[in-house]
């Protein structure tokens, strides 16, 4: 059977991941990974040419000791390897630290973090290891701003820049890997946040709020062969916000 490249697409099931996915089906194969399989079909059938995207199915908060076998066992089942992985999978909970418990720093970890580990440990064994190109990793503006009652959500993304810094020596020169620091973005989650919060982030940054579509777009660049010299980066996309806050 003929051995086809994908993308690997965490958290494709809402938000900046779902709106990723719409966009890169025109031009590449997609693998759709999230633990709802009723929401990453509806996301797929989204998509342009849906029947050559797949799903894989894992939750990344609660199965971090198995991300290995079962992504290793779906390449293998679907002929497929990986050229870029994207991991938009992320997860907050809006607490002080006092009030959080070890339940809601794991899931949070495991979810922003441990699993981009373990997915590109997956990725760099042999089965794939000369199929991949490019990993691109979702952080957050609060990584290196910080954010009243976010500290173990800007935590696991600042891990995530740190774990950029270093593979990007390591993996040199054939694999590329960056960071992106989006600042604040509509998705369907802001709807449910507080109306005064959203207008003082508005205002506070000097475009206003971004779209889902201005993160895509940045990957995509990313993703291509126009993006070939930059690796290592932690890349802001926040409409300037980074530099008001300065």
């Amino acid at each position: 059977m003929e051995i086809k490249p994908y993308i690997l697409l965490t958290g494709a099931s809402s938000g900046i991941g779902a709106a990723c996915a719409v966009q890169l089906s025109a031009n590449y194969n997609l693998i759709l990974a999230g633990r709802n399989e009723e929401k990453l079909e509806f996301v797929r059938q989204q998509c342009q040419h849906s029947d050559k995207h797949l799903k894989w199915i894992c939750d990344l908060a609660t199965e971090r000791e198995n991300i290995i076998s079962s992504l290793t066992t779906f390449l293998k089942e679907n002929s497929a390897v990986v050229e870029s992985f994207i991991h938009c999978a992320g997860v907050s909970r809006i607490l002080p630290l006092k009030d959080f418990a070890i339940s809601y720093i794991d899931e949070i970890f495991n979810v922003n973090f441990f699993s981009s580990v373990e997915i590109i440990r997956c990725l760099l064994k042999r089965v794939n290891q000369k199929a991949l190109k490019n990993i691109v990793l979702v952080s957050a503006l609060f990584a290196n701003r910080g954010n009243r009652g976010n500290s173990v959500y800007a935590a696991s993304k600042g891990a995530l820049n740190s774990l950029v810094y270093s593979l990007a020596l390591e993996l040199a020169p054939n694999i590329r890997i960056n960071t992106l620091m989006p600042g604040a973005i509509e998705t369907p989650m802001t709807v449910n946040l507080n109306p005064n919060y959203i207008s003082r982030i508005t205002q506070a940054t000097p475009l206003g709020m971004g779209k889902t579509e201005d993160v895509c777009n940045y990957i995509e660049f990313l993703i291509s062969d126009k993006a070939k010299w930059i690796t290592g980066q932690t890349l802001y996309i926040d409409g300037g916000l980074d530099i008001n806050c300065m």
